[in-house]
């Protein structure tokens, strides 16, 4: 284990009732069967992520997140990790607007804006990952609460496949899977992919800016909070107005900042 970081956890907390099927996903991974996907070469992909950071820099292995953090098999290293989404709706459903349910309140916190920005990336080379979406886990004959929809207590769970993923003989750089978050918010299915950092190039040459630039960039002003609030009346989501002092509350999920992710 890295000294840097917290200990990994991937104790699950109900093994009688966990949802999540860890022992069939795990033996296609030491099999080397898993379904694979090739990311092809200028593949698009949106991100959200903290301004304290680089647009393509990874978290190195903090937080607590459905795919990270984990340390690798093969020499006990914190693997790092980068989330991204098919589209900024998608993106921003799996951070800032991560706490939305079917139930409940549909109100979102004005200090999860702040400091956000959303970039677009183009992969700059082909990459294989482990296909987990709503058909490929269908042809493995489980459903989507086994791996890309359980709830987030049992993350350390899929965290466990993710680690036995990375080490799998198949040489895979990541996970793509369907939104559990765009799915629970009624929207069609939209692609949440993470890549792991110590399985890929460096990040400035894995990413990069599209020629046409789409970036949104800040979520809490200008043409980002205007695309925010078009998101936000789409899903009848209202904005918190508060009183205190606003805090920067790092999001989960795609956001990769260092400090705490999903």
């Amino acid at each position: 284990m890295s000294p840097a970081f917290p200990p990994e956890d991937l104790d699950c907390v109900d093994p009688d009732n966990c949802p999540v099927a860890i022992s069939d996903l795990v033996a296609h991974a030491q099999a080397g069967t898993l379904p694979v996907a090739t990311l092809d070469e200028g593949t698009q992909w949106h991100r959200i992520y903290d301004s304290r950071f680089g647009r393509t820099e990874f978290n190195p292995g903090l937080g607590n997140a459905r795919f990270s953090p984990f340390d690798s098999k093969s020499d006990g290293e914190r693997v790092p990790s980068l989330y991204l989404a098919s589209s900024p709706g998608a993106a921003l459903l799996e951070t800032v607007l991560r706490n939305l349910g079917p139930t409940g309140p549909r109100e979102a916190d004005e200090a999860s804006f702040v400091g956000m920005l959303h970039v677009h990336l183009d992969l700059q080379q082909s990459c294989r990952v482990a296909d987990l979406r709503d058909n490929q886990l269908s042809l493995l004959k489980l459903s989507r609460e086994s791996i890309a929809s359980s709830s987030a207590e049992h993350y350390p769970c899929t965290r466990t496949v993710a680690k036995e993923i990375h080490a799998s003989p198949q040489k895979l750089c990541g996970v793509l899977w369907h939104s559990r978050q765009v799915e629970m918010n009624g929207l069609p299915p939209e692609e949440a992919l993470v890549l792991f950092g110590d399985q890929l190039p460096p990040p400035h040459q894995l990413l990069d800016l599209p020629p046409t630039k789409q970036a949104i960039g800040s979520l809490f002003e200008g043409q980002g909070r205007v695309y925010l609030d078009e998101l936000l009346e789409e899903l009848g989501v209202s904005v918190a107005d508060l009183e205190r002092p606003l805090l920067i509350a790092p999001p989960d999920g795609v956001v990769d900042e260092p400090l705490r992710e999903n």
